[in-house]
């Protein structure tokens, strides 16, 4: 995939067909794990006609800040969603239409209220992955039974993360009816786009009345997302592990503290 438009399949690459938008809900900046500034992120969604964006760096909004800033500075088309992909114990959860990141390395359960409590919307991101810390079937089983509500889930991640599980996971919507959710997972700027969510209309409300009405579709199927040379994924993936996780230690530490001086008075 090159900076070409990602279309829908038979559009020939337009953002939207008779009211179709597209949305990449799950998105990564140089601010979390991902190689993606937000100045390259803001262009490349434009270049690609996405009408919805959401970045979900781990554990924090930072990044999401930052590329709304630019998204309103550049008066670009593209609209914007602030997410976050939050660490539980249990796996990964993307949090969108938050305000604040929750607190990383708590039960999956907690997460999700406190993403519920910012009137948040709770998506399951690679499930029943292997690479990386994925919410299993048995998990997502007990969690729908014990009534947590969960909005939707990753039927269409293109990454390795979810790529050899993407026919199970889709068998099992057939039984827990979530919103289907196409999305990039992209670290890299040549990904975004590879994966969205169809939606009817161009807006965020659009989007989430999709997502709750459980009528959006994932996409990207049609295309084969780029393939980089595999120094880049060595790299990104020792910047994941070695340079990324002490940053987020360094936020929470600073968030503790500001939540004490608040406490305090």
């Amino acid at each position: 995939m090159d900076d070409e438009t990602v279309g829908l399949p038979g559009d020939g690459g337009a953002s939207s067909v008779a009211g179709v938008g597209r949305a990449d809900i799950h998105l990564h900046t140089n601010l979390g794990d991902g190689w993606i500034s937000p100045a390259r992120l803001v262009q490349t969604a434009t270049d690609r006609q996405l009408a919805v964006i959401a970045v979900t760096d781990h554990d924090h909004v930072e990044g999401a800040r930052r590329v709304e800033e630019l998204l309103a500075r550049r008066n670009s088309p593209v609209q914007m969603i602030t997410g976050v992909e939050v660490s539980t114990r249990q796996g990964h959860l993307l949090g969108l239409f938050v305000e604040k990141a929750p607190r990383p390395l708590r039960p999956v359960e907690e997460s999700i209220d406190a993403i519920k409590e910012q009137g948040g919307l709770v998506v399951v991101p690679h499930p029943l992955g292997a690479l990386v810390p994925s919410l299993s079937r048995r998990k997502i089983d007990a969690l729908l039974t014990a009534g947590y509500e969960i909005d939707g889930i990753e039927i269409y991640n293109p990454s390795p993360a979810n790529a050899s599980r993407r026919d199970a996971v889709r068998a099992a919507n057939e039984e827990w009816g979530l919103a289907e959710i196409g999305a990039s997972d992209a670290h890299f700027w040549q990904h975004v786009g590879a994966g969205y969510t169809r939606f009817a209309g161009s807006t965020p409300d659009d989007l989430r009345r999709a997502i709750l009405d459980r009528t959006g579709r994932a996409g990207g199927q049609e295309q084969r997302p780029a393939r980089l040379n595999p120094a880049a994924y060595v790299a990104q993936c020792a910047w994941s592990w070695f340079v990324d996780p002490p940053r987020r230690m360094i936020r929470r530490r600073r968030a503790s503290r500001s939540e004490h001086q608040v406490r305090r008075g």
